[in-house]
């Protein structure tokens, strides 16, 4: 109970810093078009991103009884989660530190992975079990939706351009930002989609493993806390990631910009809701800005900064699955 008490504080926390790190996925590109004003943006983002947490509660139940951990000690597991969320907290919190759009989701799998690698190792399990997991999919899933956010931000700009062909500048320009305004709110909703079934995810396996009555009972509860506090991290603004990608990353139009927000929003919301998967908010907007970006007569992608971004993203499971190990080993000798 003593590790549960600690997983559930630890979460408190790292939803906020959730909420901080994600939000300027949605708005840095609509306040540096001037489509909102920043205050707008991030009130906006922060109610959508709420009610997509409170949405969130059956597709987390699924991602639960689709992700099953191998048989271990109870403490141990609990040991693992504690350990994934500490790591999960710290790494964000460092990369929103260096303005860098992360991905929560490639880490918290990664912590995972490598908790389990280490309990395997302290519970002398097999290894295949631990291998055997679904890991591949959402591997998978995280690899190939940053291409594809590119690429489909890319040719979506030859169907913009061609549409706006001929019209007043003035008036593509406005609606421009009008779309964009409007995918603000589509692109929260389908981040706390997200973030709702992580948290839940991350919950439900600890309240099982410490043996809790009627464990899902207790979800609704604590979504509300989850939403609250990623919305509160929302309205902070997360300005740090938000001027990478609005300002360091690429110059972009409206018409452009435009093109990556609906995007970015179309792959969340139809990949949330519809097929349930676990998607990065952070890689699959960068990518788009990039994708959008690209497209232009002369490409106007600062590609040092994207290398930057790029090394992050590499980073993130290297750094989060060994902190976790690191975190594992260390507490392992504590169980009694």
């Amino acid at each position: 109970m003593i590790l549960l008490g600690l997983i559930c504080l630890t979460l408190i926390p790292n939803a906020f810093i959730a909420g901080l790190h994600d939000v300027p996925n949605a708005i840095a590109i609509p306040v540096r078009t001037r489509a909102l004003t920043p205050p707008a943006a991030t009130r906006l983002a922060a109610g959508f991103n709420t009610l997509g947490v409170l949405l969130a509660l059956p597709l987390g139940i699924y991602l639960y009884t689709w992700f099953e951990f191998p048989q271990m000690e109870p403490r141990l597991l609990l040991a693992v989660v504690f350990s994934a969320a500490l790591a999960l907290f710290g790494w964000n919190l460092f990369t929103y530190l260096r303005g860098m759009p992360t991905s929560t989701t490639h880490a918290l799998l990664a912590g995972f992975l490598g908790g389990t690698l280490a309990a395997a190792v302290v519970a002398d399990l097999d290894f295949e079990q631990v291998l055997a997991m679904p890991w591949a999919g959402a591997a998978l899933t995280l690899l190939l939706s940053p291409l594809a956010a590119f690429g489909l931000a890319y040719l979506l700009v030859f169907v913009a351009v061609r549409f706006a062909r001929g019209e007043d500048p003035d008036a593509v320009n406005t609606t421009s930002r009008m779309t964009q305004a409007v995918s603000v709110g589509v692109t929260s909703l389908g981040t706390g989609l997200q973030q709702g079934q992580r948290f839940s995810f991350v919950l439900l396996t600890a309240l099982v493993a410490a043996e809790v009555d009627d464990a899902q009972m207790w979800l609704p509860y604590a979504y509300v806390g989850f939403a609250l506090m990623i919305g509160a991290g929302c309205l902070s603004g997360g300005w740090r990631i938000g001027h990478t990608l609005g300002h360091r990353l690429v110059e972009i139009d409206p018409l452009r910009g435009m093109v990556a927000t609906t995007s970015t929003s179309a792959l969340l919301f139809i990949g949330s809701l519809g097929f349930a998967l676990p998607l990065s908010t952070s890689l699959t907007a960068a990518s788009t800005v990039i994708g959008a970006g690209s497209n232009q007569r002369f490409t106007t992608v600062h590609w040092r900064q994207f290398r930057r971004i790029c090394r992050y993203w590499v980073l993130t499971p290297i750094a989060a699955g060994t902190a976790t190990a690191v975190f594992t080993l260390a507490l392992s000798p504590l169980l009694g």
